[in-house]
């Protein structure tokens, strides 16, 4: 409950802890049944990951890294790259006519929202991008808008683009 949804790539499951929709709507200020779906759209961005193989070869590499913050700007690209992955299957979903007006908006709040940079400013009043894991509000606006825009997971490599947009 403490760190909110999350993908465990041991059991390949999704843990969705419930109160952090609700924090997401009263305290972030992204409500909207699209920015919960984005969010878990995101973690099943995770598993698509882990069944490619990115997760293990992210995490040898962090375990190679020279410092903390190259292994957390790999998180970023990782997290990134699942909000990319979550923009396509929001596009898919656009092509289907299940998104409703407005939608895409509540999805690209709450990227905005859970951005490392307010989340930080939040909780301790300064941002420190050297510790970030899962990237600013603008690039995770940037890339949630590039899968959405696209609907294509080639165009979700934020290892090759270096991971800023």
């Amino acid at each position: 409950a403490a760190v909110g949804p999350f993908y465990c790539p041991a059991d390949g499951k999704l843990y969705l802890d419930l109160s952090f929709f609700a924090d997401l709507e009263r305290r972030l200020g992204a409500p909207g049944d699209f920015a919960q779906a984005y969010v878990i759209a995101h973690e099943v961005g995770h598993h698509v990951q882990n069944l490619l193989g990115l997760a293990d070869r992210v995490t040898e590499a962090q375990r190679r890294a020279r410092s903390r913050e190259e292994a957390n700007a790999l998180s970023v690209r990782m997290e990134l790259q699942a909000d990319c992955l979550a923009g396509v299957w929001g596009h898919s979903a656009a092509g289907r006519g299940v998104l409703e007006a407005g939608d895409v908006e509540e999805g690209l709040r709450a990227a905005a929202a859970i951005g490392d940079d307010r989340m930080q400013h939040m909780a301790q009043g300064r941002i420190s991008p050297e510790s970030w894991t899962h990237g600013s509000s603008e690039m995770r606006v940037t890339w949630l808008r590039r899968g959405l825009e696209s609907g294509d997971p080639d165009r979700c490599d934020t290892f090759a683009a270096g991971g800023g947009g």
